[in-house]
């Protein structure tokens, strides 16, 4: 699920370092896709998500303990293409890792956002590394910040361009040998890859994907919240390629958003990301190799909505037994209540596995409980 704000702030400055070159490595977590790190605002601890997509924000409980000084107001659109407005500050200075950052612009979210219900206390975004060299390595899930070149391992090979000058991570992708998407590498959201529904459909005329199924329901939310109930497609391509790296029978869902390649690439390889030169190297682990990425998928995705477990998305084999947006009691015989947003998304709290499932549902109608087969596909 995706909450990161796609920002129009080009006028943006880079944060303050001293001139002296740096490095610096900073230790993270990957919890349900997110790419978690510590951070220190005036001395003040909190739990960070490390976005490509998004510039710099803090909570609104985490801004009332920092020294802020407003700049001014601007409009967004979020993940989901909503519009929001949020207020532009400044913070005297951040801390990540061992390397201290000052004159930081940032955004704030409104109160009761809803990453603050995960735990979350801020995004740490592109206005904190532009102009720098930045690698992902899932490996040892460290994140390295620095200037010096020769400290990363890239080569031209692996490299394409970035397509923005705004410092999100925009780049060429490839299906079946042609250029045929532009997508946003963001590190703040997990899976493969997201295609536009505009793209998707694209494609599917063209002959360059297959569609395996559609859906409908509400399964992401943006910064503005939860999203509309929309329509969705499941899809696959013979053959991606991200970079100088191929990939094959690739399944991928579309998005009301741009579209996007997320945290599961870390799995095949590391991310270099040079905001000097423009440049997006992915660095494969296994260069021989082409990995299959065909996946499965449940018919009935749960997700939390007010608290409660409920049947969020629902793909068409399902859609004779539920409509969406029914409440979910029981999965496989266990009862559920009230569930936490953070606890289910960073947990496996509810522990499906196999191939079928059984859930137990409040008819929307009658109120009363009924059970329904689940299936993976």
């Amino acid at each position: 699920m995706k909450y990161v704000i796609f920002c129009i702030l080009f006028w943006l400055l880079k944060a303050g370092l001293c001139e002296a070159a740096f490095y610096t490595r900073i230790p993270y977590q990957n919890v349900a896709g997110k790419m978690q790190v510590k951070v220190s605002v005036g001395g003040v601890e909190g739990l960070f998500i490390f976005d490509t997509g998004a510039p710099v924000c803090l909570t609104h409980s985490f801004a009332q303990k920092a020294n802020l000084t407003k700049l001014q107001a601007l409009e967004f659109v979020d993940s989901n293409g909503e519009i929001i407005k949020q207020d532009v500050y400044l913070l005297d200075a951040l801390r990540v890792g061992d390397t201290d950052f000052t004159k930081v612009q940032t955004i704030v979210f409104e109160e009761g956002n809803m990453i603050e219900q995960m735990g979350i206390d801020g995004i740490l975004g592109y206005t904190l590394f532009a102009g720098q060299m930045v690698e992902l390595d899932a490996a040892n899930h460290e994140i390295v910040i620095s200037d010096m070149e020769d400290r990363f391992p890239v080569k031209p090979e692996y490299a394409c361009r970035m397509l923005n000058s705004d410092y999100t991570p925009m780049i060429e992708l490839k299906v079946n040998g042609q250029v045929a998407d532009t997508v946003l590498f963001d590190s703040g959201a997990g899976g493969f890859w997201s295609v536009s529904e505009k793209r998707f459909l694209q494609l599917k005329d063209a002959g360059a994907v297959q569609q395996l199924s559609k859906g409908r329901g509400i399964i992401s939310f943006g910064a503005a919240g939860l999203e509309n109930n929309t329509e969705r497609y499941r899809l696959l391509a013979k053959e991606v390629e991200v970079g100088g790296a191929k990939f094959q029978n690739v399944t991928a869902e579309t998005t009301t958003g741009m579209s996007r390649i997320g945290t599961d690439l870390l799995y095949y390889g590391k991310v270099v990301m040079d905001y000097r030169k423009g440049l997006f190297y992915f660095i494969p682990n296994r260069p021989e190799e082409i990995p299959s990425m065909y996946a499965k998928t449940w018919n009935v995705e749960i997700t939390v909505m007010d608290n409660f477990l409920t049947a969020g998305f629902i793909w068409e084999s399902a859609a004779k037994d539920l409509t969406g947006g029914e409440r979910i009691v029981e999965v496989n015989g266990k009862r559920y209540g009230e569930v936490d947003l953070y606890e289910a998304m960073t947990t496996n709290l509810i522990n499906l596995s196999g191939e079928e499932a059984t859930i137990v549902v409040l008819d929307k109608q009658t109120g009363k409980e009924r059970k329904v087969t689940i299936r993976k596909e």
